[in-house]
């Protein structure tokens, strides 16, 4: 019994429909977080495993894939966009903080500004 309960406990966050954000909105478990345009329709698919950040994918408000991100230890593209789908910001990731370029954007999609992260910090020269 007590090896039950010890191997419960340790697979409980690869369990996929276990995850919840904790007060902290720090996640743990295994499971989707979805976000929503205001009209409703699918923004963002996040999935977890056993609390960290796997895959994100961006959709358009038509329902077309923007972008996908499969999140690993190497170097990742995130984005933000804005409720009308167009990209705020297209930024590099390594281990899952900022880490390289962010690209800002106008509404239009032409270029606002270029910065440099490093380590989750923006870099000023």
């Amino acid at each position: 019994m007590a090896l039950v309960a010890t191997l419960t406990w340790y697979c409980w966050g690869y369990i996929p429909g276990t995850l919840y954000f904790d007060q902290q909105s720090v996640p743990h478990g295994t499971g989707v977080k979805k976000y929503l345009y205001p009209s409703g329709e699918l923004k963002i698919k996040e999935h977890y495993v056993n609390g960290r950040l796997s895959k994100s994918i961006w959709f358009k408000p038509n329902g077309n894939i923007l972008a996908t991100t499969n999140w690993n230890k190497e170097s990742c593209i995130g984005y933000y966009l804005r409720d009308d789908g167009s990209i705020r910001v297209k930024m590099q990731y390594v281990n899952s903080v900022a880490h390289g370029k962010a690209i800002y954007y106008h509404e239009d999609g032409t270029v606002d500004k270029q910065v440099e992260f490093r380590n989750g910090v923006e870099v000023t020269h």
